[in-house]
């Protein structure tokens, strides 16, 4: 079975490429092979980024309801979005031990618990598998880089 795009490129929820370039990210001159999608030199890279644009939508965009923040991150015109959302409230429910529904509030920012709950949701729908040992340390590590203090 091949390893879905996402972790193959270290890019588990699946950024797309854009002229900003993350932390991590590997340079179109040194081996990058995806033209559309961002590839990172290790997993906790690339979900630090996805961490980071999370929050940026809520700072930014002030997107705190969970259907607001999946709307803007698989949005309609390329997804599913509804369900998309539904499967990530689902799996948080499961993650954080309390209902989590498409209409619950969110805090990515001040909240450690709910941004990881929420990399690990995304990632089970992006990759169509729950993350391994060494996704969920990676998930860890990068969440703790990004809610530091």
């Amino acid at each position: 079975m091949t390893q879905p795009r996402g972790l193959r490129n270290n890019n588990p929820l699946n950024i797309r490429r854009t002229q900003s370039k993350w932390l991590g990210e590997v340079d179109s001159l040194k081996g990058q092979r995806d033209t559309a999608f961002c590839q990172f030199s290790s997993l906790v890279y690339g979900y630090r980024a996805a961490g980071k644009l999370l929050q940026t939508y809520q700072k930014k965009y002030k997107l705190y309801v969970l259907s607001q923040i999946i709307g803007r991150w698989a949005p309609p015109s390329e997804n599913n979005t509804r369900a998309y959302a539904d499967r990530v409230a689902t799996q948080m429910t499961q993650e954080l031990g309390e209902p989590i529904s498409v209409a619950s509030l969110l805090d990515v920012c001040k909240d450690k618990e709910t941004l990881c709950a929420l990399l690990v949701s995304m990632h089970l729908v992006e990759n169509g598998q729950f993350p391994s040992a060494l996704e969920l340390n990676a998930i860890n590590q990068a969440v703790a880089m990004l809610c530091r203090g």
